[in-house]
């Protein structure tokens, strides 16, 4: 069973690599964006227009997940805090199955997490039921 600091610092791994997956997909909307160059058909300019409102959206979405780490920072900081996790003190955990990865926090109480390794899928009991747990939104495409 996850305990309910591994479980924020899995979140918070999570929520890095859908990030940068967000901004890279960000990006890519952006730098493809079309540009008004003269059109006369209102069709040509509605499809402008509906495709910066579609980069609107996205942005918005990316910066709500920029939102969750900042929560999801604030409470592994708070408890680093109260069990007087120095600085610079590297945490190793795993999402089972997935990766491992080590999290930390510098003095101007940033933290940063990296993967140190890729793992395995676990293999399926045929005799055992998995159940996954999803909020509305989760498993969206990017």
């Amino acid at each position: 069973m996850t305990s309910e600091f591994t479980a924020h610092c899995n979140h918070y791994y999570n929520l890095t690599q859908l990030l940068f997956k967000r901004h890279d997909r960000f990006e890519n909307l952006l730098n493809n964006a079309p540009l008004y160059s003269g059109q006369t058909r209102l069709s040509e300019v509605d499809a402008i227009i509906n495709y910066y409102r579609e980069v609107q959206a996205y942005k918005a979405k990316m910066e709500k997940t920029m939102d969750d780490m900042k929560k999801t920072e604030r409470i592994i900081l708070m408890i680093m805090r109260h069990f007087e996790i120095p600085p610079g003190t590297v945490l190793t955990g795993q999402i089972p199955g997935e990766v491992e990865y080590e999290l930390w926090a510098n003095k101007n109480d940033m933290v940063y997490v990296h993967k140190t390794k890729d793992l395995q899928a676990e293999e399926k009991n045929p005799n055992s039921i998995t159940i996954k747990l999803w909020r509305a939104g989760d498993g969206e495409e990017d």
